[in-house]
């Protein structure tokens, strides 16, 4: 699968560039993209990961659910990929309980608007069931988890992409998230992440510990396949000076051996095992 350049600016065909764009440019958000080639070489961009991940899982003919798929599946800049996505496999699903996003969704067709701790799906209907930074906002996992387990056919898999809650990131971004007012969050966000309010939902991470989920999904007869620890874009990646300072810090705790600490995001896929019968479907 191919990957946009990370980093490059947008430019007009015509004009010149604003100072702030170039600050943004040399000393804010796009300073990172010059900073990592040399301070964090081990980089890997997670929603990027994520859709590799699932490219490399998703075989032709495969059913596929995208549970919580709001209005897209990928990352934004990835929609050709996520066309290419749907189109291999024979049947491809999405569910959310938000219906303003479903009516939106940039590639599906066949949508469920429905809660996730109750699919109107048939045991074992999917072969392949993605969630896609979806775990942290689950209220009652265990009740999610079940009924993803049972939707998985036997031999069938899992991926779960979600932040990884002993993380620094995490911590820090949910400190941030109940002192500051809620306007001045919804700024921030639209700022580093390019997301709408709408598109902002509660966080509880429940669920979002590797040991947390490797307990949840075995509960329901899903086996851990491979669970990787991501190291994603520094927190502090909008301005030079203390991105540096937070490239250095986390070199040194990854050297001393903090690579939970350090992991912004979980990336795991787990498997149905042939043996576990699926439980019954929820009423």
């Amino acid at each position: 699968m191919d990957f946009p350049e990370l980093g490059s600016v947008a430019r007009q065909a015509c004009g010149r560039r604003s100072v702030w764009d170039q600050f943004d440019s040399y000393l804010g958000r796009g300073s990172y993209h010059r900073l990592r080639r040399w301070l964090d070489p081990q980089w890997n961009y997670s929603p990027f990961a994520y859709a590799q991940a699932v490219d490399e899982l998703l075989k032709p003919g495969m059913r596929w659910l995208d549970a919580g798929c709001g209005h897209q599946i990928l990352e934004f800049r990835l929609l050709k990929q996520e066309k290419a996505l749907v189109a291999r496999a024979s049947s491809a699903v999405g569910c959310d309980a938000y219906l303003a996003g479903l009516k939106k969704h940039r590639s599906l067709h066949k949508i469920a608007c429905c809660s996730l701790d109750g699919l109107p799906f048939e045991n074992g209907s999917f072969d392949l069931v993605t969630l896609n930074m979806v775990a942290e906002h689950l209220p009652h996992p265990e009740a999610v988890f079940a009924e993803l387990a049972r939707i998985v056919d036997h031999e069938g898999l899992l991926v779960v992409h979600t932040p990884n809650a002993s993380g620094y990131q995490p911590v820090l971004s949910r400190i941030g998230s109940k002192l500051l007012p809620k306007g001045w969050v919804y700024r921030i966000i639209r700022f580093l992440e390019h997301r709408e309010p709408e598109d902002v939902f509660p966080t509880f991470y429940r669920a979002n510990t590797r040991q947390r989920l490797r307990e949840l999904l075995s509960a329901n007869g899903l086996v851990e396949r491979k669970a990787s620890l991501l190291t994603g874009r520094p927190l502090f990646y909008f301005f030079a000076p203390f991105c540096v300072l937070e490239l250095l810090l986390r070199r040194l705790l990854s050297a001393c051996g903090c690579r939970e600490f350090v992991a912004g995001t979980i990336l795991g896929v787990y498997r149905r095992t042939a043996h576990t019968e699926s439980r019954p479907k929820a009423e």
